[in-house]
Protein backbone atom coordinates (compact mmCIF):
# COMPACT_ATOMS: atom_id res chain seq x y z
CA UNK A 1 0.00 0.00 0.00
CA UNK A 2 0.57 3.44 -0.25
CA UNK A 3 0.57 6.59 2.05
CA UNK A 4 -2.10 8.64 1.32
CA UNK A 5 -0.14 11.81 2.09
CA UNK A 6 3.55 11.34 0.61
CA UNK A 7 3.17 8.11 -1.85
CA UNK A 8 5.56 6.24 -0.15
CA UNK A 9 5.35 2.82 0.01
CA UNK A 10 4.16 0.67 3.46
CA UNK A 11 3.62 -2.53 4.49
CA UNK A 12 -0.40 -3.33 4.09
CA UNK A 13 -1.22 -3.85 8.09
CA UNK A 14 0.87 0.09 8.55
CA UNK A 15 -1.24 1.90 10.76
CA UNK A 16 0.75 5.13 10.56
CA UNK A 17 3.08 6.77 7.80
CA UNK A 18 6.67 6.58 9.40
CA UNK A 19 7.84 8.96 7.25
CA UNK A 20 5.02 12.29 7.31
CA UNK A 21 3.18 10.54 10.62
CA UNK A 22 -0.02 10.07 8.85
CA UNK A 23 -2.80 8.74 10.47
CA UNK A 24 -3.83 5.32 7.65
CA UNK A 25 -6.76 3.73 10.32
CA UNK A 26 -9.28 5.68 8.96
CA UNK A 27 -7.81 4.35 5.13
CA UNK A 28 -8.94 0.43 4.00
CA UNK A 29 -6.54 -0.53 1.86
CA UNK A 30 -8.04 -2.49 -1.16
CA UNK A 31 -7.40 -3.18 -4.97
CA UNK A 32 -8.94 0.20 -6.30
CA UNK A 33 -6.92 1.78 -4.37
CA UNK A 34 -3.79 0.43 -5.38
CA UNK A 35 -5.02 1.40 -9.24
CA UNK A 36 -5.74 5.42 -8.16
CA UNK A 37 -2.14 5.21 -7.24
CA UNK A 38 -1.05 3.55 -10.36
CA UNK A 39 -3.43 6.19 -12.46
CA UNK A 40 -0.80 9.41 -11.16
CA UNK A 41 1.75 7.99 -13.35
CA UNK A 42 0.86 9.08 -16.44
CA UNK A 43 0.39 12.57 -14.86
CA UNK A 44 3.99 12.16 -13.75
CA UNK A 45 5.00 11.14 -17.26
CA UNK A 46 3.54 14.17 -18.99
CA UNK A 47 5.34 16.52 -16.42
CA UNK A 48 8.67 15.25 -17.31
CA UNK A 49 7.73 15.12 -21.08
CA UNK A 50 6.87 18.81 -21.06
CA UNK A 51 9.84 20.10 -18.89
CA UNK A 52 11.93 17.83 -21.27
CA UNK A 53 10.38 19.72 -24.33
CA UNK A 54 10.61 23.02 -22.86
CA UNK A 55 14.20 22.65 -22.11
CA UNK A 56 15.27 21.09 -25.63
CA UNK A 57 13.86 24.19 -27.62
CA UNK A 58 15.77 26.41 -24.99
CA UNK A 59 18.94 24.80 -25.46
CA UNK A 60 18.51 24.86 -29.18
CA UNK A 61 17.90 28.24 -29.14
CA UNK A 62 21.05 29.23 -26.89
CA UNK A 63 22.72 26.99 -28.55
CA UNK A 64 22.20 28.43 -32.13
CA UNK A 65 22.57 32.19 -30.28
CA UNK A 66 26.06 31.15 -29.13
CA UNK A 67 26.98 29.82 -32.50
CA UNK A 68 25.73 33.06 -34.30
CA UNK A 69 26.98 35.66 -32.04
CA UNK A 70 30.81 33.92 -32.14
CA UNK A 71 30.73 33.89 -36.14
CA UNK A 72 29.36 37.01 -36.48
CA UNK A 73 32.02 38.99 -33.55
CA UNK A 74 35.12 36.70 -34.19
CA UNK A 75 34.84 35.09 -37.69
CA UNK A 76 34.93 31.63 -36.19
CA UNK A 77 33.48 29.28 -33.26
CA UNK A 78 35.82 30.61 -30.89
CA UNK A 79 34.64 29.89 -27.41
CA UNK A 80 31.77 28.60 -28.54
CA UNK A 81 32.87 24.72 -28.32
CA UNK A 82 33.36 25.27 -24.84
CA UNK A 83 29.42 26.78 -24.20
CA UNK A 84 27.96 24.44 -26.60
CA UNK A 85 29.32 21.62 -25.49
CA UNK A 86 28.77 22.09 -21.90
CA UNK A 87 24.94 22.79 -22.92
CA UNK A 88 24.71 19.46 -24.41
CA UNK A 89 26.54 17.83 -21.28
CA UNK A 90 23.68 19.57 -19.06
CA UNK A 91 21.15 17.77 -21.24
CA UNK A 92 22.05 14.31 -21.61
CA UNK A 93 23.16 14.17 -17.67
CA UNK A 94 19.88 16.08 -16.14
CA UNK A 95 17.08 16.44 -19.20
CA UNK A 96 18.07 12.97 -21.79
CA UNK A 97 16.38 10.68 -18.85
CA UNK A 98 12.96 12.21 -18.65
CA UNK A 99 12.17 11.41 -22.08
CA UNK A 100 12.02 7.76 -20.95
CA UNK A 101 9.49 6.06 -18.85
CA UNK A 102 11.68 4.42 -16.45
CA UNK A 103 15.01 5.36 -17.20
CA UNK A 104 17.70 2.69 -16.40
CA UNK A 105 20.41 4.08 -14.53
CA UNK A 106 22.76 1.23 -14.59
CA UNK A 107 22.45 2.53 -18.67
CA UNK A 108 22.57 5.96 -18.39
CA UNK A 109 25.63 6.36 -15.41
CA UNK A 110 27.79 5.11 -17.97
CA UNK A 111 26.35 7.22 -20.64
CA UNK A 112 26.65 10.66 -18.27
CA UNK A 113 30.28 9.58 -17.69
CA UNK A 114 31.35 9.03 -21.38
CA UNK A 115 30.14 12.45 -22.03
CA UNK A 116 32.00 14.07 -18.72
CA UNK A 117 34.88 12.33 -20.29
CA UNK A 118 34.76 13.68 -23.72
CA UNK A 119 34.04 17.00 -22.83
CA UNK A 120 37.26 17.00 -20.77
CA UNK A 121 38.64 15.51 -23.75
CA UNK A 122 37.67 18.54 -26.07
CA UNK A 123 39.05 20.89 -23.34
CA UNK A 124 42.41 19.54 -22.55
CA UNK A 125 42.48 19.64 -26.19
CA UNK A 126 41.69 23.24 -27.11
CA UNK A 127 43.76 24.22 -24.31
CA UNK A 128 46.81 21.77 -25.07
CA UNK A 129 46.52 20.40 -22.13
CA UNK A 130 48.22 16.86 -21.14
CA UNK A 131 46.51 15.81 -18.12
CA UNK A 132 43.36 14.28 -19.73
CA UNK A 133 45.31 10.69 -20.08
CA UNK A 134 46.42 10.61 -16.19
CA UNK A 135 44.26 12.66 -14.64
CA UNK A 136 40.64 13.18 -16.05
CA UNK A 137 40.18 9.73 -18.02
CA UNK A 138 40.99 7.27 -15.06
CA UNK A 139 39.26 9.48 -12.45
CA UNK A 140 36.09 9.30 -14.99
CA UNK A 141 36.36 5.42 -15.22
CA UNK A 142 36.73 4.93 -11.20
CA UNK A 143 33.41 7.24 -10.88
CA UNK A 144 31.90 5.34 -13.20
CA UNK A 145 32.97 1.90 -11.90
CA UNK A 146 31.47 3.24 -8.20
CA UNK A 147 28.44 4.35 -9.15
CA UNK A 148 27.28 1.47 -11.51
CA UNK A 149 28.56 -1.18 -9.08
CA UNK A 150 26.37 0.39 -5.91
CA UNK A 151 23.62 1.63 -8.20
CA UNK A 152 23.37 -1.88 -9.04
CA UNK A 153 24.13 -3.45 -5.63
CA UNK A 154 20.69 -0.65 -4.37
CA UNK A 155 18.68 -2.17 -7.02
CA UNK A 156 18.99 -6.18 -6.91
CA UNK A 157 20.16 -6.48 -3.08
CA UNK A 158 17.23 -5.21 -0.56
CA UNK A 159 18.58 -6.79 2.52
CA UNK A 160 21.79 -5.17 3.08
CA UNK A 161 21.44 -1.67 2.23
CA UNK A 162 23.21 -0.60 5.64
CA UNK A 163 26.22 -2.19 4.22
CA UNK A 164 25.96 -1.40 0.79
CA UNK A 165 25.61 2.39 1.99
CA UNK A 166 28.75 2.01 4.39
CA UNK A 167 30.83 0.58 1.63
CA UNK A 168 29.73 3.33 -0.63
CA UNK A 169 31.06 5.80 1.61
CA UNK A 170 33.98 4.01 2.37
CA UNK A 171 35.00 3.60 -2.13
CA UNK A 172 34.95 7.30 -2.17
CA UNK A 173 36.66 7.78 0.84
CA UNK A 174 39.46 5.96 -1.49
CA UNK A 175 38.15 7.38 -4.09
CA UNK A 176 39.62 11.14 -2.85
CA UNK A 177 42.97 9.99 -2.34
CA UNK A 178 43.24 8.59 -5.70
CA UNK A 179 42.18 11.90 -7.54
CA UNK A 180 44.59 13.52 -5.26
CA UNK A 181 47.26 10.35 -6.64
CA UNK A 182 46.39 11.25 -10.01
CA UNK A 183 46.73 14.99 -9.48
CA UNK A 184 50.10 14.09 -7.93
CA UNK A 185 51.29 12.17 -11.24
CA UNK A 186 49.90 14.80 -13.62
CA UNK A 187 51.00 18.20 -11.87
CA UNK A 188 53.93 17.00 -9.48
CA UNK A 189 51.44 18.11 -6.57
CA UNK A 190 52.08 17.10 -3.12
CA UNK A 191 50.12 14.29 -1.84
CA UNK A 192 47.64 14.26 0.89
CA UNK A 193 47.28 18.18 0.49
CA UNK A 194 43.55 17.70 1.17
CA UNK A 195 42.15 13.84 0.77
CA UNK A 196 42.34 13.02 4.11
CA UNK A 197 40.29 15.28 5.38
CA UNK A 198 37.09 14.56 2.86
CA UNK A 199 38.30 10.79 3.22
CA UNK A 200 38.24 10.73 6.81
CA UNK A 201 34.79 11.94 7.04
CA UNK A 202 33.23 9.49 4.49
CA UNK A 203 35.33 6.69 5.85
CA UNK A 204 34.07 7.13 9.55
CA UNK A 205 30.67 7.51 7.33
CA UNK A 206 30.56 4.66 6.49
CA UNK A 207 31.76 2.93 8.91
CA UNK A 208 28.57 4.13 11.20
CA UNK A 209 26.63 2.64 8.51
CA UNK A 210 28.41 -0.70 8.38
CA UNK A 211 27.98 -0.44 12.18
CA UNK A 212 24.04 0.41 12.14
CA UNK A 213 24.09 -2.87 9.97
CA UNK A 214 25.30 -4.57 13.06
CA UNK A 215 23.44 -3.80 15.58
CA UNK A 216 20.16 -4.43 15.31
CA UNK A 217 18.59 -1.66 17.49
CA UNK A 218 20.38 0.93 16.26
CA UNK A 219 19.25 -0.16 12.64
CA UNK A 220 15.92 -0.38 13.78
CA UNK A 221 15.89 3.50 15.45
CA UNK A 222 17.06 4.45 12.28
CA UNK A 223 14.89 2.68 9.96
CA UNK A 224 11.78 4.36 12.43
CA UNK A 225 14.18 8.18 12.81
CA UNK A 226 14.61 8.60 8.93
CA UNK A 227 13.02 5.98 7.10
CA UNK A 228 16.18 4.20 5.62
Amino acid sequence: MYCVKCGVQLDDNTKKCPLCQTDLSSFSYNENQQSNYSDLIPEERLGNLTIASIVTVLALIAITTILVVCLNVYGDFAWSGYAVFGILLFYIIFIFPLWFFNPNYLIFIPINHLSTALFLLYVCLKTNGIWFISFAMPICIISCLIFTTFTALFKYIKKARYFIVGALFIAFALFFVLIELFEHITFNTKMFVWSLYPGNCFLFVGLFFILAGMIPALKKYLNRKFFI
